[in-house]
């Protein structure tokens, strides 16, 4: 049985899987099984998982019907043997020594979960920056006795390491059919995490403006994030959990809605994007009265003002079409 499972979902990213695979195949860490999940693609990206599944003996080949990213990540937890569980977008790679320092992280603190740092790439303009968690590597912490750790990390699934036993033995699956599946599956892992420990520095490489990338674009599936942050609402009531993480939660539910509204500056529908406003503050102002006013700061940057307040947001919008 090898240490580690490194499962890579895939669907029509051939210009970006060799780099991806090859990253994996280069960690100094090499006791793993290599999991490339094909969803459905239509480019030749099973070709390219097969011919690298001929020259390595770790790499294993899942061939499915398009079912959607949560589905080919539950897909290759189902064939996982490893105590320890590692995604991997496909148009991203990562550092080599990623699964080293997780899993020397795991081993010594017996933690859950090992959250690390991130570089953000951005295409266009050729430059970095690096994500960083909220909390040194000295330390490990868990929702009970750190509950402000819910609002310092990113809820990607891909700066994470965890034991596939979190997953388990809690009955955690990504939602199936939804975008931001992330938000609707990191928080219940957290909640149930004994210990989550931090390594301070960037092991993985996120390619933010890639064409195609589903978090610049709006449409009828922005609207997943509400059924998202509905998903973690409800299970923190069913365990009894969600008024004791009223703030972390309404802090959750506001930057990441704040996030798609956002996206409201670039659609010329304004029906529809009247309509989206319109629903995500209903649905906000229901699940949390007292939205904006909250615990943590929610308007973390400059403008995020404009988009805690609806009537705010569309004026705002009235003008800036006029400017341009």
């Amino acid at each position: 049985m090898s240490k580690v499972s490194i499962i890579v979902p895939i669907y029509n990213v051939e210009e970006y899987l060799g780099k991806c695979i090859e990253s994996c195949l280069c960690q100094t860490f090499t006791d793993y099984e290599l999991i490339l999940v094909n969803d459905g693609s239509t480019d030749n990206g099973l070709s390219i998982c097969h011919e690298y599944e001929k020259k390595d003996s770790r790499i294993k080949v899942l061939d499915k019907p398009n079912g959607g990213l949560s589905d080919a990540r539950n897909a290759g937890m189902k064939t996982a043997m490893s105590p320890y569980i590692y995604f991997l977008d496909s148009d991203d790679f990562i550092e080599p020594t990623l699964i080293e320092k997780c899993v020397n992280k795991l081993d010594e603190t017996n933690a859950d979960m090992v959250i690390f740092d991130v570089y953000q790439y951005f295409m266009k303009t050729n430059t970095k920056e690096i994500i960083k968690n909220g909390y040194g590597d000295s330390r490990c912490v868990n929702v009970g006795n750190n509950p402000e750790v819910l609002t310092k990390v990113l809820n990607a699934a891909w700066n994470k390491m965890y034991k596939l036993s979190l997953f388990k033995d809690n009955h955690i699956e990504y939602p199936v059919g939804y975008y931001y599946e992330d938000l609707g599956t990191t928080y219940k892992l957290m909640l149930k995490a004994n210990q989550i420990c931090f390594i301070n520095e960037p092991l993985y490489d996120y390619l933010a403006d890639r064409p195609g990338n589903i978090s610049q674009q709006f449409n009828q599936k922005t609207y997943h994030i509400l059924d998202m942050i509905e998903e973690i609402v409800e299970y923190y009531k069913k365990e009894n959990k969600f008024h004791l993480y009223y703030n972390e939660l309404m802090f959750i539910a506001g930057i990441n809605t704040m996030e798609c509204l956002k996206k409201t500056r670039n659609i010329n529908d304004d029906k529809a994007v009247k309509q989206f406003i319109d629903d995500c503050f209903k649905y906000i102002r229901k699940t949390f009265p007292n939205f904006p006013k909250c615990k943590y700061e929610i308007c973390r940057q400059k403008n995020d003002w404009i988009y805690a307040n609806p009537r705010v947001l569309k004026f705002y919008l009235a003008i800036r079409k006029c400017w341009h």
